[in-house]
């Protein structure tokens, strides 16, 4: 009995984490990221067409829209620019396809932003930017 109470108190926690890290993740639903993004300020953008066909001139197929989201704040003489983008794709097979490729475009962004830089992919969607840009379009 004590071994399955173990079980089932590892497997909740388990469960736990992975609502956790889901919840982090910006909204399914690209109207709603943007909504969310310019009720927390940021200068938002969702290029349905144009996003999709640059990225598939980039060899990234499957894209349906592109939701990108900036923000400059000024604190104690200091401005930081907050950013996010967000790709979504058709299905969660062409993200997972177009991981590596879009990683390698975080990257880039990511040399030019000394903040905390987040890059995952949930679902049928690929996101990347600052915590708190993530964190706003949720």
């Amino acid at each position: 009995m004590k071994i399955f109470a173990k079980i089932l108190s590892l497997s909740l926690v388990a469960v736990l984490l992975c609502a956790t890290l889901v919840a982090c993740a910006p909204a399914k639903n690209a109207d709603d990221a943007l909504k969310a993004l310019e009720d927390n300020g940021y200068t938002a953008v969702n290029s349905n067409l144009v996003g999709a066909a640059g990225l598939a001139a980039a060899g990234i197929k499957g894209v349906d829209s592109v939701v990108t989201g900036t923000k400059t704040e000024k604190k104690d003489d200091k401005t930081t620019v907050e950013t996010v983008t967000i790709i979504y794709f058709t299905d969660a097979d062409a993200a997972k396809t177009a991981e590596e490729k879009v990683s390698g475009q975080s990257d880039k962004e990511k040399k030019d932003n000394e903040s905390d830089w987040v890059f995952a992919r949930s679902g049928k969607m690929i996101y990347f930017g600052t915590k708190a840009a993530v964190k706003a379009a949720r």
